[in-house]
């Protein structure tokens, strides 16, 4: 069984991943709302809760067959979107965009992927934890974690953005691929 401040140390720490990728998102949005923010932070606290629960039920099945792949699928996804975010950053993403449905459909789409790129590591500790014999609503407490602190990175987002300008997009993509090359390392170093 795992101790009383197993749970709550693992949702923190799984979060701040979740907060400094809703930080760079946020970063790049003027009109970061608590409304959107409270979206954001759904979109990762859902991405990082489903993650550690699939991996809570696959542990009995297939734990070598996921902790082998996780940490290439959380870099490739990471590097992708922090890669747009730096082009964009860097004036190389087209400034007039005509259709705006699609750019928020696009928004919608790039923290979706990012959330599933930063949660890739739930799925891991939601192994841990069965092996552990940790319950399954360890997954509620760590996805409700990640919606705190992903709606509040998203929040100060902007604020960030207002004191860096320009290099609040780069820095947040940046941010995001050393987020996957750290899961990355992490995972082929056995840390």
């Amino acid at each position: 069984m795992i101790s009383v401040l197993t749970l709550p140390l693992t949702s923190l720490s799984l979060s701040t991943d979740a907060f400094a990728a809703a930080l760079a998102r946020g970063a790049s949005d003027p009109a970061a709302r608590t409304l959107r923010a409270m979206r954001v932070g759904a979109v990762f606290g859902l991405a990082e809760g489903l993650m550690c629960l699939a991996g809570w039920l696959l542990a009995r099945v297939a734990a070598h067959w996921i902790t082998a792949v996780d940490h290439w699928i959380a870099l490739i996804l990471l590097a992708a979107i922090g890669g747009m975010m730096i082009r964009n950053g860097l004036g190389g993403a087209d400034e007039d965009v005509a259709d705006e449905p699609a750019a928020a459909t696009s928004g919608l789409l790039a923290t979706v992927v990012t959330a599933l790129g930063t949660s890739i590591d739930a799925a891991a500790v939601g192994i841990a934890l069965a092996l552990a014999g940790g319950p399954a609503w360890s997954a509620l407490a760590i996805g409700l974690t990640s919606f705190t602190m992903a709606s509040l990175g998203y929040r100060i987002g902007p604020k960030v953005a207002e004191r860096l300008g320009g290099f609040a997009e780069i820095a947040g993509g940046a941010v995001l691929i050393g987020i996957g090359v750290s899961i990355f390392v992490s995972h082929m170093t056995g840390g």
